[in-house]
């Protein structure tokens, strides 16, 4: 699914001299999720990844994952997010951009949480943003997982 959100969302990237590196672990960690709104969540995390450098940049996306969850991290290179912007992300109608309604995180918050999942944000102004999404696994991919680790 993180293949496909970076195919098309490719041309924006080189719209905006941005480019996309992946590290994704080998084998494929099973989520029992809605893949059409967590596909939603990636494309708004990477948008606004590849907007937050408007003079281009680098933006990894890389997972990994322990017994109970996989992380599903986006980090930029971009202008970064201030301590106050910190603190209302996700809130309705709150955005920085001109363009912008302010729904794409909220909605992408909503949707992580509904999943029993949640989003992390650590940001540095000048610096760029990484933000984690922590996806519990499929219960039987626990098992497997537990299994492997006695």
């Amino acid at each position: 699914m993180l293949e496909q959100v970076v195919t098309l969302l490719l041309s924006q990237a080189l719209l905006h001299n941005v480019q996309i590196e992946t590290k994704f672990q080998p084998k494929p960690l099973l989520v029992d999720c809605d893949q059409n709104q967590i596909k939603q969540v990636f494309i708004n995390l990477l948008k606004n990844a590849i907007e937050s450098m408007p003079n281009g940049g680098l933006v990894v996306i890389a997972t990994e994952s322990d017994d109970q969850e996989v992380v599903i991290q986006f980090r930029d290179r971009g202008n970064g997010i201030s301590p106050e912007t910190l603190a209302k992300l996700g809130e309705p109608f709150y955005t920085t951009k001109e363009a912008g309604t302010g729904l794409g995180l909220m909605i992408s918050f909503r949707i992580v949480e509904n999943h029993k999942g949640r989003i992390d944000v650590a940001s540095k102004v000048g610096k760029g943003t990484t933000m984690k999404v922590r996806l519990p696994l499929a219960a039987g991919e626990q098992q497997k997982k537990a299994r492997r680790s006695q």
